[in-house]
């Protein structure tokens, strides 16, 4: 139930996002319904805040928690996406607010069964630090559109070699952080040898950037890429769990 719960509001920001990036995904070439106005405004705006009411309704029938935690994550959400705050344009703070809802989606699920664990937690730092390494990633194919819009994501301010050399580094981070799971939280051996296979991975899909980082459709193939890794390693932390 709580899985529903995270993907209703998931699908809700990723939705209302959407409409507020029109113009930047136009510059950006990156074709959506909305942008190809298939789906307009009213619509996918409504639908958005449709899935939102429905995630926060199933986190209530959850519990308390389960339920505060859903509206964290809409409101998080909101000030993503929706002025005056807009966090997604603002420095750093857009890596951040992406990498708290995935801090929030994974208390949320210990919330639903009544126990946020040293497992939970330590997923949720996975997450969030997984997040702030590959967000600024993403940012890169778009960051012609970010500079015309005057979107300060980490490629337009710091460079997309920094960018680079800094999610390199957060992977080694989370490979480091992998065995120290495996000695202190009690995670078994499967779970230090996945999270290095899959961050050496992630390492190995990244390293071609540096001279490829102009390509924006390669930068937005990537992001499918580097995805699915990101699913590998919470599969990882599920089957580490298992004794």
């Amino acid at each position: 139930m709580a899985t529903i719960a995270a993907t209703l509001i998931a699908l809700s920001i990723y939705i209302s996002n959407d409409v507020m990036d029109i113009e930047t995904d136009r510059a950006n070439l990156i074709i959506r319904p909305v942008v190809q106005e298939v789906v307009s405004k009213k619509d996918a705006l409504t639908l958005s805040t449709m899935l939102a009411a429905a995630g926060v309704a199933v986190g209530l029938y959850i519990n308390l928690a389960t339920f505060l935690l859903c509206i964290a994550g809409v409101l998080l959400g909101f000030m993503y996406s929706f002025s005056p705050i807009y966090l997604k344009r603002r420095f750093i703070l857009k890596q951040v607010a992406v990498a708290g809802g995935g801090l929030i989606s994974s208390l949320t699920g210990g919330a639903a069964v009544g126990m946020i664990s040293s497992t939970v937690l330590f997923a949720g730092f996975i997450f969030f630090t997984y997040a702030m390494g590959v967000v600024p990633i993403v940012d890169l194919g778009d960051i012609e559109g970010d500079r015309r819009e005057g979107r300060k994501t980490l490629p337009v301010i710091w460079g997309p070699e920094y960018t680079i050399r800094l999610a390199i580094a957060i992977m080694f981070a989370i490979l480091i952080s992998g065995i120290v799971g495996y000695f202190q939280l009690g995670f078994n051996l499967a779970f230090p040898i996945l999270v290095s296979v899959i961050s050496l991975s992630c390492i190995y899909v990244l390293y071609p950037l540096f001279n490829r980082w102009r390509d924006y459709v390669y930068c937005r193939k990537l992001v499918i890429k580097i995805t699915i890794l990101h699913f590998l390693l919470q599969l990882s932390i599920v089957i580490g769990s298992v004794f």
